[in-house]
């Protein structure tokens, strides 16, 4: 059941992101949806525990359909992008709920 979950979301991954939609649907870049990090909370914490039970090659295909989220809520904090220490760490912690959920840590990644 899970294994036919994971093919039938795959394809869709980033998708599950209300921001993406958001973004998609205003005709926007992701970084003009407001409290992009609160409302993608909950999607992060889904990939955590997709990615605590996907075999290896599911986990790879999570980290590829998500690299470009996971490079990007690290590249925006590592730069300085984001003034408010408050939303730095919730960045981050979303990030890394899912990376540490694969084994991995945001601090692992060198840009």
């Amino acid at each position: 059941m899970f294994d036919h979950l994971f093919q039938l979301l795959a394809p869709h991954f980033v998708f599950l992101f209300p921001s993406v939609r958001q973004a998609v649907d205003a005709n926007v870049t992701i970084m003009n949806i407001p409290d992009i990090d609160r409302i993608d909370q909950h999607t992060w914490q889904f990939f955590a525990s997709v990615g605590s039970q996907s075999a290896s090659e599911q986990q790879q295909i999570l980290v590829t359909s998500l690299r470009e989220r996971v490079l990007d809520n690290i590249s925006s904090v590592a730069k300085g992008w984001i003034v408010d220490e408050e939303t730095r760490r919730l960045r981050l912690a979303n990030v890394n709920l899912f990376l540490r959920s694969l084994g991995l840590d945001s601090s692992q990644i060198s840009l």
